[in-house]
């Protein structure tokens, strides 16, 4: 009689068999083959020579160029890329490894590589590699063809990256990237309020609200805030109605213009959510609409009063012969002479060269408390400022207005109002006659 010990000896004995017969056959369908190497042999391409690359992925078909120096993503519209990410992509597909060859009775389809799957094809001027993905296994091995050749495995790497990753975040953050050395134009419109700038034989100038001078140390800091802000969070590409992120009639915006004549216009569309000051975000021309922190936006946009020159004028004071301070009961003309400065209406009569200084200093150099834009009060005038050249012809003729409080203002004819203090005025006495 067999002992229960046994029979449950053979039923393991049975099982062990079994499970062996079915990977046995298993094998036999799937065989691998190891061979560690590279998917694409190393000089087969170079990462500096690929110019387009096209990924399948899903549904989608998507197409990066290198045009001059620079990635963009052309299908299914065109953006601007990060280059490192592009490069990053190039030399993942490089450097897979191959873990092996895939061998026996099994077809492309059981692998995932049938016409459908998705794939990365990287071209150059004279040739194109396509790299076809299978499905991904356990273990971290995947499968893979090249140019539609026999499949084999490789390290997931290039798949995770292409397949698992969100290629929009390969794009380029930067919303202005070329800024600092390519604009001519600035263009900013808050509703109804334009600040326009114009680069014209490389000085700014404002154009509108007025024409004028441009205070050079915050423009400069503006533009580096301009060309370092960076895009918030991805929202939509192709939304079907631009209204639901108020888009269609935004309300302010800013263009940029480079020395090709290629404009860029950020629009500022409505409020993310409510009680958020956050903003929805495109920029014109590209179907994209992203966020952006509020806090990041407002720099953006300053006033035309803080980008406006302080200053009365922009002379230099090494360019400066003459000085002609005309007010309503006295004129006065100062000339250089050397290290000296002489009064013509006294016969040559030399001056405090300190006071000439600080009328200077005050003109040329002093910050108002306050810049306003609008038309200067001429009912307030009390002296102009001309300044001459060694040609004796006038290079900028300040005007010089006394408010009801005492303060003064400073104008050279651009209707920017500087507003200077009570005491600031003091400089004008040894030479007029106004209290």
């Amino acid at each position: 009689m067999i002992r229960t010990v046994h029979v449950w000896f053979l039923v393991l004995l049975a099982l062990l068999l079994s499970g062996f017969s079915m990977w046995q056959r298993s094998v036999e369908t799937i065989d691998q083959r190891d061979e560690i190497s590279l998917l694409l042999p190393q000089g087969l391409v170079e990462q500096s020579d690929v110019k387009k690359i096209t990924l399948h992925k899903g549904n989608e078909e998507l197409l990066f160029e290198r045009r001059d120096g620079v990635w963009w993503q052309t299908n299914p519209f065109t953006c601007r890329m990060d280059t490192n990410s592009i490069l990053h992509l190039i030399d993942r597909a490089l450097s897979v490894l191959q873990l092996g060859v895939v061998e026996g009775n099994v077809t492309k389809e059981t692998l995932g590589l049938g016409e459908e799957s998705n794939s990365l094809t990287l071209a150059t001027d004279d040739e194109s590699i396509k790299v076809t993905f299978g499905r991904m296994t356990l273990g971290g091995k995947a499968y893979a063809a090249v140019d539609g050749g026999d499949p084999v495995t490789v390290t997931q790497s290039l798949h995770r990256l292409a397949l698992d990753t969100d290629h929009r975040y390969w794009r380029d953050i930067r919303l202005f990237p070329e800024l600092a050395v390519d604009a001519e134009s600035i263009e900013r419109q808050i509703d109804d309020d334009v600040l326009s700038l114009s680069r014209l034989s490389g000085e700014w100038m404002i154009q509108e609200p007025v024409s004028a001078r441009v205070h050079n140390d915050v423009l400069t800091e503006w533009i580096g805030r301009l060309a370092s802000v960076k895009l918030g969070s991805f929202v939509a590409d192709e939304p079907e109605d631009l209204a639901l992120f108020s888009l269609l009639s935004p309300r302010a915006s800013l263009a940029i213009t480079n020395s090709n004549g290629d404009t860029q216009t950020i629009l500022i569309g409505g409020r993310v959510s409510a009680g958020s000051q956050n903003r929805y975000v495109k920029l014109e021309n590209t179907p994209m609409v992203f966020s952006m922190h509020w806090d990041d936006l407002s720099q953006l946009f300053p006033s035309a009063e803080i980008i406006a020159a302080p200053t009365g004028s922009g002379v230099s004071p090494f360019d400066i012969k003459r000085i002609r301070i005309a007010s309503k009961d006295k004129d006065t003309i100062l000339r250089r002479e050397l290290e000296t400065w002489v009064d013509e209406t006294r016969g040559d009569k030399v001056i405090e060269q300190e006071d000439v200084r600080a009328l200077l200093l005050w003109i040329l150099e002093s910050h108002p408390v306050s810049v306003a834009i609008g038309p200067y009060p001429r009912k307030l005038q009390v002296a102009t400022i001309t300044l001459e050249g060694y040609d004796r012809m006038p290079m900028d003729t300040v005007r010089v207005a006394k408010q009801e409080d005492g303060s003064w203002i400073l104008d050279n004819g651009e209707n920017v109002l500087r507003l200077h203090p009570a005491d600031a005025g003091e400089v004008l006495v040894p030479f007029t006659q106004i209290n």
